[in-house]
Order: structure tokens, then sequence, then C-alpha cells
């Protein structure tokens, strides 16, 4: 009772301390214990977003006033009807893969009072069909990456006012389901509202009959449809898109399970699309198609984009093009990848019909596959004012007229990367005509990055850098030939803004003359080359220079003996992002750099490690100085165990953002934050830092974000960041933090942390991390991923847990555990004080005992019977070869041998079963004229030999009489007083078996005149007075 009124009393001074509010006065999803995270964006939407928090239901204290509600990627297996019964405001529900794409079962009331639902997802929950009631006011629905495989009336009846219904990927090749998805005809026609629907990737044969004519986009792609019939898109009035690409894919080099069609391309009805007239996108893509019919198009007056990629239409592209004639409209149009097989001209023109497309902005001719543009390749483009984007990319071009560009006065983006293009003046390698065009081994892959599964037969990937495209007209020469360049290289282009010439194998050293002829220049990408920076005239010529892009050119940084200088930077006044990232730069020339412009530097994977070694000049510790500047210096990846103490002085004192992560620091100087009264985020991060210490309101006044993730740190001191008010943001996931005090961070008012990062550390969910538990509770701090990721590593019955969720009224409320700890406690002291005393004092206390017993029961001499046997021999039975030794030698020596048979009692031989050991080894040795103990070095360590000598010696006691014999096959208790006393009193009766063969019919003679003699008879005279009353 005590106990209890003392915990009771702590934890009310802890609730004082911490200033805890009750439970019943604090919302569920308010506490630190719920899983999920709440924003208000204003007074009619309240967001909850539980994704990926391991939930395995759907978690309680979600309020009636939610509006959204993300359960995806949990581990959620059944809806029940009251997971959302209360949910009343509810309008967007995501339960996308909430069983990580295994089957959900969901009640078939689960959604029902759900009546302002709008949007529900879907996703990924093998679903075999769309649930049953669901709510009216449903517009949305995404049901992809399911098994549904069937669509009549009744499992589209509680959809009917649903907008947009998303179906695609129930069946096709990586979810296969062994048929095609089947769609009654005219079961979609009772969604009289529906705008959009998504039948890709589904494996159907044919479009579904009689659509609703509400409909404006339809996505048929990547099916198996083999033919468009006239009457399939009838009544489709309001249709905008129409995506049917993939149903006839090119399959000569696809990264994907590939199937031609029967007929080889998908065969469309001449006049499949005359309804289809505020059709404004287009795709046609991966249809094997041959040629186009104009009639496709002469009712696609308003079509702004059409994509024809991976097809087979460089012939219906290059002669007569009539449809084109029908697009004045397009703004877009795709006809990357189709090239023709085995087949590799010199040149390509387009069609003279391309320069009706008065509209058009954007032109994709990647993968045409083609040697030379020539003057009359891109001829009938030269008149489209609007045309901004041009790629060529992919096309293996040799050669280039690089002077027709000059006639694209409005052109923004020239895509000529992924071609054979060599420099300028080259001598021209000899012509590839006709007789290559029918190499066999030619083929390409249509994208140089991996195929994604739902591969969308489109250019998806971004062309250029968007600061790229955002400083003017750009020109993409990346992955060509230009080993070298030459002022005559960019005649034609016209005003270049943005230049990209990585992975070229550039290996020259620019001196200041390469790019002359592009004096407007603000962005140079040589990346993925082999620049040898020898010169300080480097780039000199390009005056309005803001980006530079050196990453990637370790080639001549590696080598030694050779000029490494970036003294270039003297040069280039309006220059503010250099990045000299993976250089492996480990020595330079250039002992510091100048720059009065320069903002940003990336100088990761270098080798600053090594340059600032400790070195008796220190010569690059002003490395960085000049560059008065510097907002933003980025030098992870340096191979830095140790950054020198004045080198922390000359880094830029302008700096905004430090990033110094995946070093091998065990150290950082923290006081010398002094010297960056600018710096607002610090990366520390993927260190070796195992303490941290010194960080303190002098330290930075200006520090927002401080990144120390993936250290070794265990330590924190208490109040670590006390006085640095303007630290917003503290990551201290993945170290081997176990316990943390609350007086380490502190509580509110005082407290200026907004989020809190602790992820993947090792914590102790014990009592002693009750503190930090409470301070959470009362906490407004954000820590992301707190009911998921924050766990216990110890004790093993806690692994695993959220350290939120640990108990603590194991530690304020513990009478009960306080009276088994005193119970445990007192056992295992007793139990090792019983176990010590009869290791120590085992005799003693025998003695004791048998003193006491005696003066209980009085005494009396138990005197021997007549003795029957001359020896009693005790030895360690459990030896077979000792057994074997008494039985056949030590037996036949002395009873049948010798002038005297000596009868002896042997243990296997003489005593009878099921008699307890004490009993027979008492009889034993009361029953003999002697005792012989055989002694072996394992024998003497068994509780038989110790209790048969205690036995002999009481015998001893009671009668007066010695009987005890020492006989050693091995050598054994060197060290033991017991035997050296025995050897002093009476050192005939210790033999030892002798080594050698000769000495043994001498041992058995003196082993019998032993056993025949008294054994007070031959005690030493000078002892024996001591021992014997005689």
């Amino acid at each position: 009772m005590t106990v209890t009124c003392w915990m009771h009393l702590l934890l009310f001074c802890l609730s004082c301390h911490y200033e805890i509010q009750p439970g019943s006065c604090k919302p569920v999803w308010m506490s630190s214990q719920f899983p999920c995270d709440v924003k208000a964006y204003n007074i009619s939407i309240v967001k909850f977003d539980c994704k990926g928090r391991h939930l395995h239901s759907v978690p309680s204290g979600i309020t009636t006033n939610a509006t959204e509600l993300d359960l995806s990627e949990n581990f959620i297996s059944n809806i029940s009807a009251k997971s959302f019964s209360k949910l009343w405001n509810l309008t967007h529900l995501n339960l996308s893969w909430v069983n990580k794409n295994k089957l959900v079962i969901i009640d078939a009331n689960a959604f029902r009072n759900l009546t302002k639902l709008n949007d529900l997802r879907l996703t990924g929950n093998s679903l075999s069909e769309i649930p049953r009631n669901l709510p009216l006011s449903l517009e949305k629905i995404d049901l992809h990456n399911n098994k549904i495989v069937l669509l009549d009336n009744r499992s589209l009846a509680s959809i009917t006012n649903v907008k947009h219904l998303y179906l695609a990927k129930n069946c096709y090749s990586w979810n296969p389901c062994g048929q095609s998805v089947t769609i009654i005809d005219g079961s979609l026609e009772v969604l009289t509202k529906l705008q959009t629907v998504d039948l890709s990737f589904n494996n159907l044969t044919h479009v579904p009959k009689r659509l609703p004519s509400s409909l404006r986009t339809l996505m048929l792609g990547s099916n198996k449809i083999q033919y468009i019939a006239k009457d399939d898109f009838f009544g489709l009035h309001n249709l905008t898109t129409l995506k049917i690409q993939g149903n006839c894919p090119r399959c000569q080099n696809a990264p994907y399970p590939c199937v031609p069609c029967q007929n080889n391309s998908l065969d469309i009805h001449p006049y499949a699309f005359h309804n289809l007239t505020q059709l404004t996108t287009l795709h046609l893509g991966g249809n094997s198609l041959t040629h186009l019919k104009p009639s496709w198009f002469k009712s696609l007056k308003n079509l702004r984009q059409l994509f024809l990629s991976f097809n087979f239409l460089l012939q219906a592209i290059t002669e007569k093009a009539t449809f084109l004639t029908y697009l004045p409209r397009l703004e877009k149009l795709d006809l990357s990848f189709n090239f023709a097989l085995k087949f590799y001209p010199t040149t390509v023109n387009l069609s003279q019909e391309f320069s009706n497309l008065v509209s058009l902005r954007t032109l994709h001719l990647q993968g045409l596959v083609f040697q030379n543009i020539g003057p009359d390749t891109l001829k009938p483009l030269y008149t489209l004012k609007n045309l901004s984007a041009l790629n060529l990319g992919t096309n293996f071009i040799i050669h280039c007229d690089y002077t027709i560009f000059s006639k694209f006065h409005h052109l923004k983006m020239i895509y000529l990367a992924e071609n054979r293009l060599y420099p300028v003046p080259v001598n021209s390698p000899t012509h590839l005509g006709d007789e290559d065009n029918g190499r066999s081994d030619f083929s390409i892959s249509p994208l140089t990055q991996s195929y994604p599964k739902d591969f969308a037969f489109e250019i998806s990937h971004s062309l250029i850098n968007q600061e790229c495209f955002d400083s003017g007209r750009v020109l993409i020469l990346s992955s060509n030939n230009l080993f070298f360049i030459s002022p005559k290289q960019f005649e034609g282009y016209g005003n270049i803004s943005c230049l990209n010439l990585s992975r070229n194998g550039f290996s020259a050293a620019p001196n200041g003359t390469e790019f002359t002829l592009l004096p407007n220049l603000t962005y140079l990408d040589l990346s993925f080359n082999k620049i040898d920076l020898a010169y300080d005239n480097a780039f000199k010529e390009l005056k309005k220079l803001q980006v530079l892009d050196l990453s990637y050119n370790s080639h001549y940084f590696m080598a030694y003996g050779i000029t490494h200088n970036l003294n270039f930077t003297k040069n280039l006044s309006a220059l503010r992002v250099l990045n000299m990232s993976y250089n492996s730069i480990s020595t330079l020339t250039t002992k510091q750099m100048y720059s009065n412009s320069l903002k940003e530097l990336q100088f990761g994977h270098n080798n600053l490690g090594n340059l600032w070694k400790e070195r008796s000049d220190r010569s690059y510790k002003m490395l960085f100085t000049q560059l008065t500047n510097l907002n933003i210096l980025d030098i992870s990846y340096n191979y830095i165990s140790k950054i020198p103490d004045d080198v922390y002085k000359y880094l830029p004192h302008n700096l905004t953002l430090l990033r110094i992560s995946h070093n091998s620091l065990t150290d950082f100087k923290w006081n010398k934050l002094t010297f960056f009264h600018q710096l607002q985020i610090l990366d520390l991060s993927f260190n070796s830092l195992s303490d941290v210490t010194g960080l303190s309101s002098n330290c930075s006044q200006s520090l927002r974000f401080l990144d120390l993730s993936h250290n070794q740190i265990f330590h924190l001191d208490n109040g670590f960041i006390k006085g640095v008010k303007s630290l917003k943001t503290l990551s201290l996931s993945f170290n081997k933090l176990s316990i943390i005090n609350q007086s380490t961070f502190q509580t509110r008012p005082d407290s200026h942390i907004q989020t809190l990062f602790l992820q993947s550390n090792p914590f102790q969910c014990t009592c002693d991390s009750l503190e930090f538990i409470v301070w959470i509770e009362n906490s407004d701090i954000k820590i992301p991923r707190l009911t998921t990721d924050v766990t216990c590593d110890t004790p093993e019955n806690q692994k695993g847990l959220a350290l939120i969720y640990f108990d603590i009224n194991q530690c304020v409320n513990d009478s009960q555990a306080f009276l088994i700890y005193i119970l445990s406690s007192s056992f295992i002291i007793a139990f090792m004080f019983v176990a010590t005393v009869a290791h120590l004092f085992y005799w003693d206390a025998s003695y004791v005992i048998h003193y006491i017993k005696a003066k209980l029961k009085g005494y009396r001499s138990l005197n021997s019977l007549d003795t029957a046997y001359d020896v009693f021999v005790t030895y360690d039975t459990s030896d077979p070869h000792v057994s074997d030794w008494v039985m056949r030698n030590l037996r036949v020596k002395l009873e049948e041998e010798g002038e005297k048979h000596l009868p002896l009692c042997l243990e296997d031989r003489d005593w009878p079963p099921g008699v307890p050991l004490v009993d027979n080894l008492t009889h034993s040795i009361r029953n003999s004229h002697k005792t012989l103990f055989v002694l072996t070095e394992r024998y003497v360590k068994t509780g038989v030999f110790k209790l048969a000598m205690y036995l002999a010696h009481q015998r001893l006691l009671d009668e007066n009489v010695d009987v005890i014999m020492l006989l050693m096959l091995e050598p054994v208790l060197q060290h033991s007083h017991f035997l050296r006393l025995r050897m002093r009193l009476c050192g005939k009766s210790v033999l030892e078996w002798p080594k050698t063969a000769a000495a043994e019919p001498w041992f058995w003679q003196n082993l019998r005149n032993v056993v025949r003699a008294d054994n007070q008879v031959m005690y030493s005279k000078s002892y024996s007075k001591y021992f014997t009353n005689k």
C-alpha cells in the first residue's frame, strides 16, 4: 500500500512538472500516439494523412469533420462496415495499395454513410468486382491494378453518377488473369455522366459498344484491339481525348512482353474518327501503322496533339502526307521511332505537307535513323513561325548542315543529342550509301533509360534541364562524337543561350576561343567529358556565362604531373553556379579560387580530405576564401576525416547552405559557426560523429536546419541546442541514441524547434525513457513517423514497438512489480549466498551440521563387523578404460595371483542393485579391511570420490582406523594439501602406477604388502605422535 501511494504521488508530481493534460481533455488525433498527420488548410478542408504507417486497421480517433483521408500503402486487409461509419463529411478517400497489393475484403456497407464522398481510390487491392452500395455522390473512382474482369449492368449499378472511371491494368502481362476483361455491350451506357474512362492494359479485343455520349476522354491503350470499326466511336460528339496506342506494337526490339497483331498493324476503318469533331488529342503510337489515311483526319479540325510514334511511318511522312493538310490547329506532333527495319538512308526529306502545320509548336522526330541533315531535310518547317521545339535525337546522324538552323527564327530548342555528329572542321568520313541500307544487324532501343512496365509509347522523359530551358534558345549536342571544339562548330545555330555538350569524350584544353560565336551563352554543360583545365583563359570569351557544369571530368584530375588549374573563374564575371563535382580532385595547381559573382559551388565527390591534410604549409586552407559572395557550398563525399581548425575561418563567411555529408568526420567544432553569420542549413549527415557538445546560442543565430542523420551519435548533452532560437528543424535519424533525457530539449515556450527527426534509433523502451516519452506527449514539436519508425530496440519483447506506445504505467503504478522485485532479489541473493558458502566452506558446513545432529541425537560409536573383504576398490566406473584395468589387472593380481588371495569388493560386481549409493559406499567401506582409491583426473572431480573419501575419514574418526590407500593411475591432486600431508604421514599408502613395464612386478608386490599391513604401523615416526594415541 505504501509503495502504491508513493508511485501515485510520483505520477502527480510528473504531471505537474510537465503540465500534462488529462487524457479526456485531449482529442485522440492530437495525441502523439495517433499515427496520422492532420492538416487543416481552412475551415472546410481537414486532411488525415495515414499513408505508409504500417497500419493493420483503420485507426480510431479520425474526427467526423475529416474531409480527406489517405490510408494507402498499409497492411489493412479488412474494411468493415464500421470503419468509416461516422465520417459523414469525407469527400476524398484513398485506399490504394491498402494491403500492399494483397486481397482486401470490403464489407458491402463500408461506404454507405459517406454521403459526401466524391473521390474514391482503390488501386492495387486485388478486388474481383466493384464494391457495392457506393454513395451516389461519388464522381471519381480509381480501380487500377485489381482483378476485375467483368463489367455489366449489375456491377456498375452503384456508380451511376461517376464522371471519372479508371479501370486500367486489371489484366495484362504484369497482372495476368489468363483472359481478357469482358465488358457487356451497353453496360457503360448507364453511366450517363461519365466523362473519363481508362480501360488500358486489360487485354480488350474490341472497343466497348454503346459508350455514353457524355464521354470526353477514352483510353484504350495497350490492349489487344486489332480492328477499329466505323461505329466504334459513334455518338461520342463530346470526345476530346482518344488514346488507342500500343494495341499492335513493334515487337522487333520491344523491352516488354510483346505479341504482334495477326495483320501486323492496327486496322482502322477510313471513317472511324468521322464523328469526333471535338477531338483535341489522338494517340495512335505503337500500332505498327505503315500508312495514314487522310479520311481519318478529315473531321479532326480541332486536333491539338497527335502521337504517331513507334510505327512504320518513315515513308508516309517523307512522301505525300495529305493527312497533314487537315490539321491546321495541331500544336504537338510526335513521329519518333518510325525508322524502317534494316534501313539506314543517307538522308530523309520531310513531306512538303508539313508546311501546312501553321500552329505547330513541338515536333518530335527522334529515332527516324538517317545519316545527314541536308538542306531539304527540314525545308517544309522553315515557314512555321510557331515552331519552338525540334527534337532530332537518337537518329545516328553523322553530318549536319548547321546553317539551316538559322532559318528557324522562332525555334527555342534544338535537340540533337544521342547522334554521331563529328567536330567541324573534320575530314568527312566515307558516306554510307545505299550499299549499307540493308545492314541486318541494325536495331536501336527507343530510349536511353530503362522502360517502365506500362510503357506509354511517347517521349515522356525530360529532354533538358528547366534552368537551361528558361535561359533562352537551347542547343543540345550531348552524346555525340565532338571530341574537340572549334569556333566554326556553332555557326548557323543563332543566338544560343544554353548549350549542352555532355558525354562527347571532349578531351581538349579550353583556351578562350572555342565559344566565340556564342557571346550570349549563359548556361554551359560540359559534364561527362575529359576537360583539361590547363589555361587561365579557359571560357574567357563567355562574358555572360552564369552556369557552368564541369562535373564528371575526372580524367585529367586523376593524372599526375600535369596542370590542374581553376583560375578560369577570375574571368567569368557573371558566373553564379559552378559544378565541379565527381572529379576526384586530390591535388591542384591553384591554391585559391577567385570570384566575386559565384553564388553556388558544387564540389562533391572529390578529395578535399587529401588537400586539407595536416601539412606544414597548409597551402589549400584558403582554397575557397576569395569566393566572397558564395552562398551554397557542397563538399560532400570528399574523404574528410577532420577539418583543420584554421580552415573554418577561411571558408566563405556568407554561406547560407553548407553540405559536408558523406565524409568521415568524427568531430565538428561547433564554436566555429560564429564565422558564418548567415548560415541557415548545415548538413553533417553520413559521418562518424559520436557526440554533440558545445552547440549553443554563441555558435549561430541564423541556423534553421541541422542534419545530423546517419552518424554514430549515442549521447546528447542536456540542453545541447539551448539558446539556438533560430533552429526549426533537427534531424537525428539513423544514429545510436538509446535514451534521450527530457532536459535535452526545452519545453514550451522556450523550445523553438518545429520538426524533429528520430527515425531508426535503437531506443530503450524502459522506465529510463519515461521523461522523454512524457515530453513528447506534452510537446508541440512534429516528429515525423513517430508511430512507425521511432521504435524500440530493447528489451527484446518490446523490439519493433513504437516508443510512444510504451506503457508508462509500468513505471508509475508498480506496486506489484515492486513486490516481485523484492522477492526475486531475495531469492537471487539467498541462492548466491548458499552457492558461495557451499563452494568455499563445504567441509566446515558439513562438520557443523553433523556436530549439531550429534548434539541433538547423542553420539555412539558404530564399530565395524568382521570384515568380509580385504580391499574395497572405488574407481571411475563411467570410464571404460579404468573399469577394464580394474577387472583385468587389479582384480587378477590381488584375487587370483600371489601367495595369498585377497578378496576385493567391486562396485560393478558386488554391489546389490537398487540400494542407494550412500548405503552401498558405507557398507563397502565398513566391511572392508582397506579402501583403495583408484585416482584419475576425471574421477577426483566427481561427487562419488568426495563422498567415499568423507566416509573413509568418518571411519577414522569413529573407530580410529585408517583404511585409506591411494593408487594414482594419472598424476592428480598435485597441489592438494591433503595429498602432501598424506605422503608425509603415511607415504607407503600412496602408490603411483609405474611408467615402465619393467617396474610393474615391483608395484604389485608393494601393493599386496600395503594391503596386508596396518596403516598406522606405516606412519612416519616424526608425525605419528600427533595423530595416534598409542
